[in-house]
């Protein structure tokens, strides 16, 4: 499950290569579901239809602030949906876990 969650290695490369253009924003994307919701955070599937990552399943954690970002990317096919309900999924529990927790989140 090398793909669930994954670092922005192209801006790095890009700041080295010397461009300095902010990166472009995603395009539009199409709402699938939804796999709960924890405290303020609640854990989506939304589907990219342009820019870049076109024609794939992204399960994003929202915050009454916006977006945080993808934490799963799969292609859009019957198997990365099974994909992705298993990321949306665990996301939640992993959620849950953490505000079931008292005291400070810093320790791993």
């Amino acid at each position: 499950m090398d793909n669930v969650i994954r670092p922005d290695f192209q801006r790095a490369a890009k700041a080295t290569a010397g461009e300095t253009k902010a990166p472009r924003a995603a395009g539009p994307v199409q709402y699938v579901k939804t796999y709960g919701e924890v405290g303020p955070h609640a854990v989506s599937l939304v589907r990219a239809r342009s820019g870049p990552q076109r024609g794939v399943y992204q399960v994003v954690i929202d915050t009454p602030h916006g977006q945080i970002g993808p934490v799963g990317v799969e292609p859009a096919t019957k198997d990365g949906m099974f994909d992705a309900d298993r990321v949306g999924m665990a996301v939640i529990r992993t959620l849950e876990l953490l505000a079931e927790r008292s005291g400070d989140f810093d320790v791993a």
